[in-house]
């Protein structure tokens, strides 16, 4: 899953999760990275542009969330690790998400993002089957993969300091179609290649020049 390839990445105890709504997971999931980070790290914040989701993860105790955009955000706080699962590819200027995220990073720090594989099995066939819908989310503008993630990592002062392909497949999905393919590919799967099988590409990002952090740190968690 790829919740849990986000959450093995992640040191802390400082955590920024961006885009950290469930706005289409349910709160008790375990694909809700949010909660999860909550649960694991000790200073967690989230940020999200939507004011109505911000509002309900307030009421639900979640106090260090705040309304801001993936792009433009400046807070006063410094990140051992910030987490973007599935946010790069909704934003029309990917490097100022980037800048602002390198600018949040503590020394040592690093981005962790996830973002869809565009050759995938199912993501080709979609897109083969489909054209020129080239892409079943709407709301995506850009597809991203290991080289044009580590040219435009350059751009902005980070390097990619490794990445892999992972699994991320919705069996709950409403499509009838994505469920049957979902179903199909499991029963072919070992048989599939992996490049071809995973769904999603996990990026852990850091500045030019710096180290990598040490193992993840894990403390009782406090909103």
């Amino acid at each position: 899953m790829r919740a849990d390839r986000i959450l093995a990445e992640v040191r802390g105890p400082r955590v920024l999760d961006v885009g950290c709504a469930s706005t289409n997971v349910r709160p008790d999931s375990p694909r809700w990275i949010h909660r999860r980070l909550v649960e694991r790290f000790e200073r967690v914040w989230g940020i999200d542009r939507s004011v109505e989701n911000v509002a309900r993860m307030r009421e639900a105790d979640y106090r260090r969330t705040i309304v801001a955009d993936a792009m433009e955000f400046a807070l006063t706080e410094r990140f051992d690790t910030i987490v973007a699962g599935e946010v790069i590819e909704h934003l029309e200027n990917p490097g100022r998400f980037l800048d602002r995220a390198r600018d949040h990073l503590a020394p040592g720090g690093r981005i962790v993002l996830t973002t869809p594989y565009p050759f995938a099995l199912f993501n080709v066939l979609y897109a083969f089957l489909k054209y020129p819908k080239t892409c079943e989310n709407e709301d995506h503008v850009v597809w991203l993969c290991p080289r044009t993630m580590e040219e435009l990592a350059r751009r902005r002062g980070l390097a990619v300091d490794r990445w892999e392909a992972v699994e991320d497949y919705k069996p709950e999905s409403d499509s009838r179609p994505y469920r049957w393919f979902v179903r199909g590919l499991g029963a072919i799967r070992p048989v599939v290649p992996k490049r071809l099988r995973c769904n999603a590409l996990l990026f852990v990002l850091r500045k030019v020049g710096e180290a990598e952090i040490s193992e993840p740190r894990p403390t009782a968690a406090r909103r």
